[in-house]
């Protein structure tokens, strides 16, 4: 992130002041290499840049008749009549305005656009953001105002950000992320983890100078714009800057905990050092609360509690050489798979590695999780994974027979950290939001940061 951008963006009053102590934090969803970070805390509301359209060679822009776009390259801004029409090019991008009127931008130049035109008094203020301010995107609303990053040497395709105050994003992750119907208690919850998990996001990537926080998607976490779901808004406004962090005590009572959660643990949770990187600037998965311990589990309700999946051995066993393939990992080399058997559990008796066996006796040793995305790897002339044959965790058994794998499994996701069917079930059992998370995060602390 360009030093303009956030001269730009602070005089809107989106970007809360920061202040950084001297030790380690950092995080890694998609295996990248952000460094490790320190303890933050925050004057107020911080906000949040989610990447809600990625590598798109046009997006569509509206809100208000009048809206106003600033190139990140200059200070000056202009209103400008709707809808936006951006479209990438090799030589930056084009903006087409509802009049019909083009303007070019050059190549490294990103656009603000924001959902209105502001008073003289709200320019002269720190306060140019309105909290019902929203555009909307594609067809989807998001609150705050949007950034147009042009990616001219990827071949002219753009990336579309959205600058909101966290505590107007996480409704819109914890709408997406739980049913609609489950008890508040299991939404306050969701709430803490998504906050801890985003700002925790935040730190490492503004640190690295990146030009956007977090993805809208799995590789982060679900968002799908601006929320009004009634429980939603009211398990975050009810948690407003509760986060977790790695310890109760001491500098680690300020560090930010990376909250990994998932849909379902199946009884047997994960150790994030078994599923995540842990070298240099992601130690963090190191961290004490991150790691399993034998609890009692409450989501055998769940629809992948158990369950299990047929799948021909010739199709899996194209789809773990293409997984091998892409990740460069010695299955690539694999025939056709004969044996799969378990070589370590942890505490919780959920399995860390497997051993495969192909028909010519080669063996490989495989991460669980890893086994899991190889299971589901799309090949080239393999049938499309379906709810039916999906392989819902790396939690499983497989049997062989005539041309035939049968997979067992247990749970659905990673298991690491927050289960959200554990959390409906207690939140049925009348547990508030504090004693879910000692259970899913043992040894952590919570704190408000704003």
């Amino acid at each position: 992130m360009s030093r303009h951008w956030i001269a730009c963006v602070s005089r809107l009053g989106l970007i809360a002041s920061v202040v950084l102590a001297s030790v380690g934090l950092g995080g890694c969803s998609t295996f990248d290499s952000k460094p490790a970070g320190r303890p933050v805390s925050f004057r107020e509301e911080p906000d949040i840049r989610v990447r809600v359209r990625k590598s798109v060679l046009q997006t569509r822009v509206e809100g208000p008749s009048h809206m106003v776009v600033r190139p990140t390259t200059v200070v000056r801004a202009e209103a400008v009549t709707g809808p936006l029409t951006f479209r990438g090019t090799v030589n930056g991008m084009v903006m087409t305005d509802g009049t019909g009127r083009q303007r070019e931008f050059a190549p490294g130049t990103d656009v603000e656009v924001l959902p209105r035109q502001m008073t003289d008094a709200e320019r002269r203020s720190s306060d140019g953001y309105k909290p019902g301010d929203a555009l909307v995107v594609d067809g989807d609303t998001h609150p705050g105002f949007a950034l147009i990053h042009s990616r001219s040497s990827d071949g002219g395709v753009l990336d579309v950000i959205g600058v909101m105050p966290i505590e107007t994003y996480v409704p819109g992750v914890i709408s997406h992320e739980l049913i609609a119907t489950w008890p508040r208690q299991a939404f306050e919850c969701q709430a803490v983890a998504a906050r801890s998990y985003a700002l925790h996001e935040r730190d490492r990537s503004r640190r690295l100078g990146e030009y956007f926080d977090v993805e809208s998607n799995t590789s982060d976490q679900m968002f799908g714009g601006l929320s009004t779901l009634p429980v939603a808004v009211e398990a975050t406004r009810a948690t407003r800057g509760e986060v977790m962090t790695e310890g109760p005590s001491g500098p680690a009572s300020k560090v930010l905990l990376r909250t990994y959660y998932s849909s379902t643990c199946g009884g047997e949770q994960a150790s994030a050092k078994d599923v995540f990187p842990t070298a240099g600037p992601n130690a963090f998965n190191l961290a004490k609360p991150l790691q399993a311990q034998k609890r009692a589990h409450f989501c055998q309700s769940a629809g992948r509690y158990r369950w299990s999946v047929k799948r021909d051995d010739v199709e899996l066993s194209r789809r773990i050489r293409g997984w091998g393939t892409n990740a460069g990992h010695p299955v690539k080399t694999m025939g056709q798979l004969t044996a799969c058997k378990v070589l370590d559990r942890n505490v919780t008796g959920r399995p860390i590695r497997y051993q495969l066996t192909d028909d010519r006796k080669q063996v490989f040793k495989i991460q669980a999780e890893e086994l899991r995305n190889a299971c589901n790897f799309a090949v080239p002339g393999a049938a499309e994974i379906t709810r039916e044959t999906r392989v819902y965790s790396g939690d499983l058994e497989m049997s062989f027979a005539s041309g035939e794998i049968i997979i067992n499994g247990k749970g659905f996701g990673h298991g690491v950290g927050m289960c959200q069917y554990c959390a409906k079930g207690m939140a049925e059992k009348g547990w508030d939001w504090p004693s879910m998370m000692k259970l899913f995060y043992p040894g952590a602390g919570t704190m408000k940061a704003y």
